[in-house]
């Protein structure tokens, strides 16, 4: 039986187009997260006794209720890691990702650091599919927060302290530059990091200097018993 050369080229071509994908493929992305602050015996101790703070008279004794959320530009809010390389040029990074999109991975890494820097509160990271009411809302506005090739992490932008009506009780601007540590995509992740620890910290004293009464548990008004013992 004679086979023609068009026929046994039709039959070799979709194991060769097979191989030819297979050799394009890129090889598998490197994850990568941000990190919180560790957590010191003293914060672990203040935990166990909800001591991270005076509480006045009638507060609860875990602290108030705090929700924290993070916004970044949308052009960053993505898996992708990008680097800028100019005042006009971003560039994507193809053989690592983010494990989750940046401003779920930052705001994940902004509550625990609030949880650990103020052990008595409870902290919550927004959005939330609890029902439960704030005391007091942080919201973390950033225009910048990205690295350049030299491994420089840049954090910009503004945070701001809400209570459980929507006014605003504490604010600040922040611009940060930090340096990595080393090379790679896990020192950049690691000095993104720091610059979140920094500004959370800037969060964790202007709480520390607002009322720690929480509002869902004060204290109710004294039954007529208790006014008749007066």
């Amino acid at each position: 039986m004679i086979h023609s050369p068009r026929r046994i080229a039709l039959v070799a071509l979709p194991p060769l187009l097979a191989l030819l994908a297979a050799g394009c493929q890129s090889p598998p992305s490197r994850l990568y997260l941000l990190s919180s602050i560790p957590a010191t015996p003293q914060s672990q101790a203040a935990a166990a006794s909800g001591s991270s703070r005076p509480a006045p008279a009638g507060a609860h004794a875990n602290g108030p209720v705090i929700g924290v959320s993070v916004t970044i530009p949308e052009y960053l809010d993505r898996t992708d890691i990008i680097e800028r390389t100019s005042a006009n040029e971003l560039k994507p990074v193809y053989d690592a990702q983010w494990g989750e999109n940046l401003a779920v991975t930052a705001a994940r890494t902004v509550s625990d650091n609030l949880a650990t820097l103020l052990p008595s509160d409870d902290i919550m990271m927004l959005p939330s599919r609890s029902r439960r009411s704030f005391d007091y809302q942080v919201n973390l506005d950033l225009t910048r927060f990205e690295s350049d090739p030299q491994g420089v992490s840049t954090l910009a932008g503004r945070w701001s302290i809400s209570d459980s009506e929507g006014v605003e009780k504490a604010s600040g601007h922040v611009l940060r530059k930090e340096p990595a540590s080393g090379t790679g995509y896990d020192a950049m992740a690691a000095a993104m990091s720091r610059n979140l620890a920094a500004v959370s910290s800037d969060i964790a004293n202007a709480l520390q200097r607002l009322p720690a009464q929480s509002m869902s548990s004060a204290a109710s008004p004294p039954s007529s018993a208790a006014r008749a013992r007066r």
